[in-house]
């Protein structure tokens, strides 16, 4: 789904809307996309309001607006922990891989 440009916001409501697992993998994954791709975290959370999950919790479930929020900031802190921990495990691989690489000299 992501970065396939022949989609537009009307097929991904109708794919995702009503799908709340879907959905809320498509938000995970649009919120480690634009952190990884250096959005800041708060410019993310308004990527995310534009969901389709959020706009079909608010406007078809009448959801709180409130409880909303709190979701896309809370998706954006659990995709940037996430984030953290992968740099995290690549640095760590590196490193073993140097000091494998050091002793085989």
């Amino acid at each position: 789904m992501i970065g396939d440009t022949s989609l537009d916001y009307p097929t991904l409501y109708e794919r995702f809307a009503a799908n709340d697992w879907a959905a809320i993998k498509l938000d995970d994954a649009v919120a480690q996309s634009a952190l990884k791709a250096g959005y800041a975290p708060k410019e993310v959370v308004k990527f995310l309001y534009q969901s389709p999950y959020i706009q079909h919790q608010i406007h078809q479930k009448q959801v709180n607006v409130k409880v909303m929020n709190q979701y896309a900031a809370s998706t954006v802190v659990n995709a940037s922990q996430h984030l953290q921990a992968s740099e995290l495990l690549r640095a760590q691989r590196r490193s073993s891989r140097k000091k494998r690489q050091q002793q085989m000299e």
